[in-house]
């Protein structure tokens, strides 16, 4: 049963990847969304890397922005330019005006490698948007090294010659708690005529209105699910 759902899950995801449909699978998905669009609308531009690019999730968003985009990955698919491992970047020095990395620096081995990478390849001025999970669920083990703090994330960025613009959680407990029934909700009924179609508008609901909550109650967000954070790459 876990298998399937797990299957279910992956199918569902390809299927949704590159459309906003996708982020409105979890409220997981829909808060990083949330937070991270602002923030593409006034930092993404020139030459663009997507660091991690998995599916294509956010090459439509980024190409609005981009002169021209990059996808990178470790394995080839339908959204990559190029394959290349975040810790050694098959790109010359200074080749980007911006680097973009979401839910990636969690499956590097050495996360401090793949930031000095994207500081290489950042022209002077250059910025990387980057997201990365506080409390998350074990995913595409065994590659599911880290989990990471706002001062250890600040830590890890300005020793490699960063400077942090901004940063702020996106998504909380409510988020956390929510993308369970959620998954189970579109996982269980993926490839089902009429009844997934009926899951996924209801669950649509769900997923904004715990978005919508977790907003305002949990302000502080202690449990922040992940952080989302802008940095400029220092002259040294």
């Amino acid at each position: 049963m876990y298998h399937s759902i797990k299957e279910r899950g992956r199918a569902a995801s390809d299927y949704y990847a590159g459309s906003e449909e996708y982020f409105s699978l979890s409220p997981a998905g829909w808060t990083l969304l949330d937070a991270l669009s602002p923030l593409v609308g006034e930092y993404c531009r020139g030459r663009v890397l997507d660091a991690g690019a998995g599916r294509g999730a956010y090459r439509r968003l980024l190409k609005d922005h981009a002169d021209q985009y990059f996808g990178m990955d470790i394995s080839a698919s339908s959204a990559t330019t190029v394959v290349g491992d975040a810790q050694s970047i098959p790109f010359s020095d200074k080749s980007f005006d911006t680097v973009f990395c979401s839910q990636v620096l969690e499956h590097v081995p050495e996360p401090k490698d793949a930031l000095a990478e994207f500081r290489r390849l950042l022209r002077p001025g250059g910025h990387l948007i980057l997201t990365v999970p506080h409390i998350s669920w074990l995913h595409n083990e065994p590659h599911d090294y880290f989990r990471f703090t706002l001062h250890g994330l600040t830590h890890l960025l300005e020793t490699t010659g960063f400077t942090v613009r901004t940063m702020s959680p996106a998504g909380g407990l409510l988020s956390l708690l929510g993308h369970i029934p959620s998954t189970l909700c579109v996982n269980l009924t993926f490839g089902i005529p009429v009844v997934h179609p009926v899951a996924r508008a209801l669950n649509k609901l769900w997923v904004k209105g715990v978005s919508w909550s977790d907003k305002r109650i949990e302000k502080k967000k202690i449990f922040a699910l992940n952080y989302v954070c802008v940095s400029v790459k220092d002259e040294m």
